[in-house]
């Protein structure tokens, strides 16, 4: 994910940490310092405070992890990959491959985050019970309280929280439809978001300092649920397209050892900004957008495989994947053009442009793999 950094990696799965923890840190730990310790045990120093805000909220976020962790060990019991886990702003989010399960799987999957907040609930409710020393009594008050309100916040039937995750593969039991049971699922998560939306807002007017918080989270649920449903819809309209249809079999080849300099006067009315750059011992693609900007002297110096990337780098496609395929390799090689290979052999070029152009008037004109067979229904029927 972007803006992200990689801490760790655990059972396969690479943890990383996203730019907007560190804002809700500092913000939870001040928090914590500043009123929640102070309120249930009183008469400590700044000092100690601090130190008890900073150690909740880490502890916190290890809880967050391993509610996160829990369901990607599920999603890898069967079978399904995890590439990471990203902790961010509000929680976390596991980076799985698969969109699309069986509904046992996906209520599995779901589940087991909520549980497992509910047994670290009472790890630590045990661990306060035994009163060891003021720090850690103090401390395992917190986050045994957090951990209950995270199981039961996330049972709650909204997409995309997990109890929503767990309505929608119910629903798509139910329907065997994906897509109108993403959308229910997320009609009730952008309910229950507008309703934390206005709390937060009764909150603010009453002068509640909580209700910043219900305002933020609320936002970033009902984006994130509005986003689930456009996700499901554009893979149900790209998964039906096919590679071979959009791919483009005639390209200009340039020479590996061209210098910048001579491709820029060649091709600088040109309205491509990915070539292909084929030799006998490199094939790669030059992207005018990844190349920083180059003095006139270094021009006629650098040679095109210079600032080309190898096709051996590049996430390429295959003439049987889909067009979905292709919109989520987009993102993952940072390009606008993605080869097609075969045999290990450049056969075409797929871009964005194109992909998101039949995206539109898929969308505008419905499907148009059904009008095409409508067409041929009727061209057959007027032959006989």
């Amino acid at each position: 994910m972007r803006g992200s950094t990689k801490l760790f990696t655990i059972f396969g799965i690479d943890i990383e940490l996203h730019f907007t923890w560190w804002f809700v840190f500092i913000l939870l730990s001040w928090s914590l310092s500043a009123t929640f310790f102070p309120h249930y045990f009183p008469e400590q120093t700044k000092e100690m405070y601090w130190m008890m805000g900073i150690t909740a909220s880490l502890l916190l976020f290890v809880s967050v992890l391993l509610h996160e962790l829990s369901h990607s060990l599920v999603a890898q019991a069967k079978k399904i990959k995890v590439k990471s886990i990203t902790l961010f702003f509000f929680g976390g989010v596991a980076g799985i491959t698969k969109e699309e399960m069986k509904p046992s799987t996906e209520l599995q999957m779901a589940l087991a985050g909520p549980f497992f907040s509910i047994f670290l609930g009472v790890v630590f409710f045990l661990i306060n019970r035994l009163n060891v020393n003021f720090f850690i009594t103090a401390i395992s008050f917190y986050l045994y309280q957090l951990n209950f309100i995270l199981a039961i916040f996330n049972l709650i039937p909204g997409y995309p929280l997990d109890g929503g995750r767990a309505f929608r593969a119910i629903l798509y039991w139910y329907y065997k439809d994906l897509k109108k049971a993403t959308r229910i699922a997320v009609a009730g998560g952008k309910l229950f978001a507008s309703f934390l939306i206005i709390l937060g807002v009764f909150a603010l007017i009453s002068g509640t300092g909580a209700g910043l918080w219900f305002i933020f989270l609320g936002g970033f649920l009902y984006f994130i649920a509005n986003a689930s449903y456009e996700q499901v819809v554009l893979k149900d309209v790209l998964e039906d397209i096919k590679v071979k249809e959009l791919m483009q079999k005639k390209f200009v080849s340039l020479s590996p050892e061209m210098e910048f300099s001579k491709f820029i006067r060649k091709y600088v009315n040109n309205d491509e900004d990915v070539f292909v750059v084929k030799g006998k011992s490199f094939t790669g693609l030059l992207d005018l957008e990844r190349v920083g900007r180059l003095p006139g002297k270094m021009q006629d110096v650098v040679k095109l495989k210079q600032i080309s990337m190898p096709l051996h780098q590049i996430k390429s496609l295959k003439m049987e994947d889909n067009a979905y395929v292709a919109f989520r390799k987009f993102a993952e090689n940072g390009l606008n053009v993605i080869p097609v290979v075969e045999k290990g052999k450049l056969i075409g070029l797929v871009s964005r442009k194109k992909i998101m152009h039949r995206l539109v008037w898929e969308m505008k004109f419905g499907k148009l793999d059904g009008m095409r067979s409508k067409i041929k229904r009727k061209v057959s029927w007027k032959k006989k």
